[in-house]
């Protein structure tokens, strides 16, 4: 028999969902049926499997050690490119953490997310620096993965919402999706900004190039953007802009800009010839992002941002409101 007390990491998920992950070999079939013979309970009680699993809740299996190892022998989890991105990626820092988020800070030249097996990203990171602090560990990653919950392009810096138990993951996910939090970024662009406060466009994605490109809102499979821009200091050569995403289609902030005539200094995609050659990368960095009138994270603007806003605009100020 092996009795398993539910953590936080595990909690919020119906009961049945959380045994097939903790035995992956066993068929629905038999999982249900040795459910409705007690031979698998909740807190000592008799199961359906449709309970929410909470902290604290105590699971019986009453299987025999032979029986339990072969329905439990999943995939064995590597956990090598974790502690890896841990040790590797660098200038990755929490700027907010609770018992069921964390959001990190993401320096520009970093992957949100991995492209490939080979590809070390923030999402491994995260991962990582939970083992590392022992707040999950290699048996727990069976039944939840901690993840990214937003991507940033790789050139642009700022803040990544990520998940540590699986009641993180549906808050942020349900945050994203119905549009309830406030996201700002702040942009170095080329020319005096005198754009609008806000702007609603129609684009569609060219995916052989990987761009958006802007079309009537009559056009098959045209999606609505709409951005807000508040210009914070400008000159007659770059402008400093607040911008507020309202929607969040990726490389949203980059196209609107750029349709608007103001490119991002450094975006070689959307950017021109001019713009393009004024910085190394795009000079994009999500710095405030609201989530309740209590959570509202910031990262602080990179040197290197920083550094040109300087030689063009004057001595930085404290612009982080």
């Amino acid at each position: 028999m092996k009795q398993i007390t539910v953590t936080n990491d595990m909690a919020s998920q119906r009961l049945d969902k959380y045994l097939q992950r903790l035995l992956p070999a066993c068929p629905k079939s038999l999982l249900y049926k040795q459910l409705r013979k007690k031979n698998i309970t909740l807190n000592a009680s008799k199961a359906t499997g449709s309970e929410i699993i909470k902290p604290g809740d105590v699971i019986s299996v009453f299987f025999s050690d032979e029986t339990y190892e072969k329905f439990a022998s999943g995939v064995e989890i590597n956990i090598s490119p974790f502690e890896r991105a841990f040790h590797v990626l660098k200038g990755i820092e929490a700027v907010y953490e609770d018992d069921k988020m964390i959001v990190f800070n993401k320096p520009a030249g970093i992957l949100s997310q991995s492209a490939d097996n080979k590809d070390l990203s923030v999402n491994e990171y995260l991962v990582g620096y939970l083992l590392d602090k022992g707040l999950i560990t290699k048996s727990s990653l069976q039944n939840f993965r901690p993840s990214v919950c937003n991507r940033l392009d790789r050139n642009t810096s700022g803040l990544i919402l990520c998940s540590k138990t699986l009641e993180g993951s549906r808050y942020l996910s349900a945050k994203i999706k119905e549009k309830e939090l406030e996201k700002y970024y702040l942009a170095l662009v080329l020319g005096n900004f005198k754009g609008p406060a806000t702007d609603i466009k129609y684009v569609v994605k060219d995916e052989k190039q990987n761009k958006l490109e802007f079309v009537s809102e009559q056009t098959p499979g045209a999606m609505m953007i709409k951005t807000g821009f508040e210009p914070i200091k400008c000159g007659d050569e770059i402008s400093l802009v607040k911008v507020r995403l309202y929607t969040g289609k990726s490389h949203q902030i980059r196209a609107h800009l750029s349709k608007l005539g103001f490119p991002i200094l450094g975006d070689r995609k959307y950017g021109n010839e001019k713009s393009a050659s004024m910085a190394r990368r795009q000079m994009l960095h999500s710095y405030k992002t609201i989530l309740e009138t209590d959570i509202a994270p910031k990262a602080p603007v990179p040197v290197d941002m920083k550094r040109l806003y300087e030689s063009k605009l004057g001595p930085f100020e404290d612009i982080i409101l």
